[in-house]
């Protein structure tokens, strides 16, 4: 049975280890072999990510709700959030209290970890629709996190955003930013093209860079003397050489990229 759904999977046009991997996801989630049939039926027909299917998806140690609404949480960010929580440590006292902002929180993922794994955080977390915020609320919710995460809607090119900046100190921001070109959006698999939002991946603008210099910009007419922050980027590895001229258009010269398990350019950290 187990290789037979493997093999409608792979004919679909799904990787064989992605195919593995889901067939024991569903085996795990039902009992009934015709839910699970159903399922794969679907997966099939329409390539909607399985996560989707289950309205939930797996981010390092815990759970959350998923809805097309938001990006499904990937390796790639918990790259992002197991290296910045190593570099933050390193700035700050482990018993000091530490604020930090998230831009484009999505499901939650980020400010849920970083709340799981470090006890002495509070976070601020922002995304650009009330209905998104409600989902992230609730994931924070269920894990217990949501007394230390500030949920709200917030456009990070409207004044709103910039009122965040001038009214707290932040020793960690951290965003998971829109940064897939246009070029590569077209070359990305089913899955994503067609059922992940397109807002989240490419964003609303006509460059990728401009989401990075807003926050760059801000950081820097914010400045405090003798206050140290990290910045914590994921990145597109294409961005690479536009990251630079923009750190140093801002006078932002402590700073290194970090690559993926796959040697991809992955992650920026800014160290004021």
């Amino acid at each position: 049975m187990s290789s037979e759904l493997v093999n409608k999977l792979i004919r679909a046009g799904i990787d064989k280890n992605e195919a593995v991997k889901e067939v024991s996801i569903l085996k795990k989630e039902f009992s009934d072999p015709s839910k699970i049939l159903e399922l794969i039926e679907e997966r099939t027909k329409t390539r909607k990510p399985l996560q989707y299917l289950l309205g939930k998806a797996f981010f390092m140690d815990f759970e959350v709700k998923v809805t097309p609404e938001v990006l499904i949480p990937r390796p790639e960010t918990e790259i992002l959030v197991e290296e910045t929580i190593k570099r933050i440590q390193k700035l700050k006292a482990k018993s000091q209290q530490l604020k930090v902002l998230d831009i484009g929180t999505g499901s939650g993922i980020i400010p849920i970890a970083l709340c799981r794994m470090m006890p002495n955080i509070e976070v601020i977390a922002i995304d650009i629709n009330q209905s998104i915020i409600d989902l992230a609320y609730n994931n924070a919710k269920n894990n217990g996190v949501q007394e230390r995460v500030k949920f709200k809607v917030c456009d990070l090119f409207l004044e709103d955003f910039e009122e965040i900046f001038k009214k707290n100190s932040f020793n960690l921001i951290i965003s998971n930013p829109p940064y897939v070109t246009k070029s590569n959006f077209n070359k990305l698999d089913p899955e994503v093209r067609y059922h992940e939002p397109a807002i989240a991946l490419v964003g609303s603008k006509s460059d990728n860079l401009v989401y990075y210099e807003r926050i760059l910009s801000l950081v820097s007419v914010n400045r405090k003397p003798g206050f140290k922050q990290l910045i914590a980027f994921e990145i597109d590895p294409p961005l690479k050489d536009g990251l630079k001229s923009i750190l140093q258009k801002y006078n932002f010269d402590n700073y290194e990229f970090l690559k993926d398990y796959s040697g991809h350019q992955r992650c920026l950290f800014v160290y004021t």
